[in-house]
Order: structure tokens, then sequence, then C-alpha cells
């Protein structure tokens, strides 16, 4: 079974953004790089995370990365992306000139597994593409085209779990069938994917095949800089769906994963911070009924 590892890497600290919801006018108190009001860089401290994760994973994925057993998908909102840069220039550094090694090390990016804003009256944020983004990150794959694409207004809760699980199971298929075509079906690749807190949330909901009665349970972590590992059980027999409608409580897409790790932050000088999960489902379900909340910042982060 080729991929046989995932890891769910959280963006680092972000710098936040501010909508009004009576207008649907995302902003920022200065221009962000890709000139998206959603679309912050890392806060300073953000960027030291980044910097410590890509210490450890320049050891722990060195192998993977130097045998062309490692591939990488992304958010394509720039905080992913800025996120992964120290680790994809760590491994591409020890690739040295290998053209294949290098190849190998670009950065897919997925939309469907990519960040959620909720479902609203209005049109929700879209990250640049890839080859705009290329001006930033040149490993960026320019190639890869999305699986899936989140709706123009959003997503209510149980749509982005929905959303992600069918993200995932189809990367998953991708890669394996990637794999397979080249004869290469019983090498074991682990999948590093970098994302955001409700999309890390969901993805280990649709790995394990666990998905509580109430999505603001406090099951799967998502720490900034958090790693989540998640290991496989079987993969899908001959004509068997890596994804099914009825995916929840089913065993989990792509043949079913067992969570190692949870958010773990034991590489990072600062530990585990800015700890998110869903609030109900009036918090971003619909904003609506918060036309009259006024401006309100989106700072990335909550505490259980």
């Amino acid at each position: 079974m080729p991929v046989t590892e995932i890891l769910l890497l959280r963006h680092g600290h972000r710098q936040p953004w501010s909508l009004n919801p009576a207008t649907g006018e995302y902003s920022s108190r200065e221009p962000f790089p890709t000139g998206l009001p959603a679309d912050p860089p890392l806060a300073p401290g953000g960027v030291t995370q980044s910097e410590e994760t890509a210490k450890h994973f320049g050891r722990y994925l060195k192998k993977q990365a130097d045998e062309g057993r490692l591939r990488i998908y992304s958010s394509l909102f720039y905080r992913c992306l800025e996120t992964l840069r120290p680790t994809v220039a760590a491994l591409r550094d020890a690739a040295g000139d290998s053209s294949l090694a290098l190849d190998n090390l670009q950065v897919r990016g997925e939309t469907g597994v990519g960040e959620w804003f909720g479902r609203a009256w209005f049109v929700q944020p879209r990250p640049g593409d890839a080859a705009q983004l290329r001006e930033f990150f040149p490993w960026v794959d320019q190639n890869y085209v999305p699986k899936l694409t989140p709706a123009e207004k959003g997503e209510k809760i149980h749509e982005l779990h929905d959303r992600v699980a069918k993200g995932l199971a189809l990367v998953i298929e991708d890669v394996d069938n990637e794999f397979a075509a080249a004869g290469k079906g019983d090498q074991e690749v682990t999948l590093l994917l970098c994302s955001h807190a409700a999309a890390i949330i969901a993805s280990g909901r649709a790995l394990t095949g666990n998905v509580p009665d109430d999505y603001d349970e406090i099951d799967f972590g998502c720490f900034t800089s958090g790693i989540s590992k998640f290991v496989r059980k079987k993969t899908p027999a001959p004509g068997e769906a890596y994804f099914r409608d009825d995916w929840r409580n089913n065993g989990g897409v792509a043949g079913g994963w067992n969570c190692e790790l949870n958010s773990d932050a034991s590489h990072l000088s600062g530990g585990p911070q800015n700890g998110w999960h869903f609030q109900g489902d009036h918090a971003f379900d619909s904003y609506e009924a918060a036309q009259k909340m006024g401006v309100a910042e989106m700072s990335g982060s909550r505490k259980p």
C-alpha cells in the first residue's frame, strides 16, 4: 500500500484579519503579500514555529524524501505555504542536484483540504492560484489541478466535513495510483499535508471515521504548527471506493487510519499554542444572524 502514513500540519501562528459580516468585507491592518485581505502571512512567532518544525521534519522525513517516498500537499493560502517553506528548503537542499528528488518535493496545492470560512450570504475568500504563488514559493507545483473546490459562498460545518473527507480520499487515491502506475505499489509512502484548524479536525475525523454527534467535541487537536500522525489500516480492495457518501462512523476513508500523534507540539520551544475547535453550529454556519454584530477580528486561535 503506497500511502502508509499521513502527517497533518497546521500552519504557524498568523497575523489577523477583520470581517464585517454586515457587508461581507474582509480587511487587514496592513497589506498582505498576495494582496488578499484574508490571506495573511505568519506572525513572528509563527515564523519561529515553522523553523522549528523544519528542524524536526528535516530529520524525520529525510529518508523518505531521498528515496522519493514523500509527497507534500497544502492549502494554497499564504500562511500554509510559508509554514512549509523552511521544511521544503531543508529537504530540497539535502536532495542536491537530483532533478527527480526536486520534482518530487514540489508542493501540490489542494483546495479540497483548504480553509473553511463558514456559510455566508456573500462570496468567501479564495487563495491565489499556483501560478501566482510561485512568485513567493517557486516550488509550488503549477501543473497540479486541485481535486475539489469549496462552494463559492462557503459551507456549513457538516458540508466542510464532507468536502474534506472526499478531498482526502481523492488525494490518497491519486498518490496510490501514481506509485502503482510506476510499478512501485509496494513502497511505503508518507504524505505531508499543511492546512488550517477546521480542516485538520475534519481530517482526523475523516481518516479514522470517528465523527462525534456534537461537532464542537474536542477530539482532534490543532495547535499552530502541531503535527498529527495517522497510520493506515489497509488499502481498499480492488473495486472498493476510497470515499462513500455514508463515510461517517464507517471505518474511515481510503481504508481507515489510526491516529498515533494528535497535534503534537513537542518539537516547538513554546509548546502547544493557539488551540482551536468548533464553537457550535451557529458560530460559523451562517453570518446572516450576525449582520448587526459589527466588525470582528479573526485572530485564528481559541483556547478550549
